[in-house]
């Protein structure tokens, strides 16, 4: 099996990039995995650009490239076709399509505990229901966080996600969100 060279991530935003370089070092505990970007800026260019931008990182060394796309309202399965499909012709070794339900927020709430220390909150936050069943997930942390700090705290996903990634169990986020697992299950299928 060959070795992870580079990770490419294709991405919506840099917090999302930020995000899920900390992740994936923490699922390989490989602080020194080298990582490139290719953002989006939003989704519909992310999709018309996923080949060029998975082949511009294959040319940069990147032997993997995961692009990332949140569900948003969508149908996964169309979604899933369209961009596997336009994965499939990349020229990167190794290619993985992650759609967090319904965004990667989502995967934030599956450690309330971590949302807790992260904003120093007077009260854990409850959810109901599973992290990936939750509308809106961004919008719902930062109500947890407003009504757990007695409105004297504010998430911002630009700042507060890499730190959520930092302190979030990542045994949890395996167990409670699927879109997660399988991205567990891809990376640490090739971290050698």
């Amino acid at each position: 099996m060959s070795k992870i060279k580079e990770i490419g991530l294709i991405v919506e935003d840099n917090s999302d990039f930020e995000s899920l370089s900390i992740l994936i070092k923490r699922l390989t505990k490989k602080d020194n995995l080298k990582f490139r970007k290719a953002i989006g800026n939003g989704c519909g260019k992310l999709r018309r650009k996923a080949l060029m931008y998975a082949d511009n990182l294959a040319k940069k060394g990147c032997n993997m490239v995961i692009i990332v796309h949140d569900l948003d309202r969508n149908s996964y399965a169309e979604l899933y076709n369209e961009l596997s499909n336009k994965m499939l012709e990349s020229s990167a070794k190794f290619n993985f399509v992650c759609i967090p339900v319904e965004e990667i927020e989502a995967w934030f709430l599956s450690d309330l505990g971590a949302i807790k220390t992260t904003f120093n909150l007077m009260r854990l936050p409850r959810i109901s229901g599973a992290p990936e069943t939750i509308t809106s997930p961004k919008e719902k942390i930062g109500e947890l966080v407003r009504s757990n700090s007695n409105n004297t705290k504010l998430y911002l996903n630009t700042k507060h996600n890499a730190k959520l990634s930092e302190s979030i169990s990542i045994e949890r986020l395996i167990s409670k969100c699927d879109s997660f697992r399988k991205l567990n299950d891809f990376v640490m299928q090739h971290r050698y």
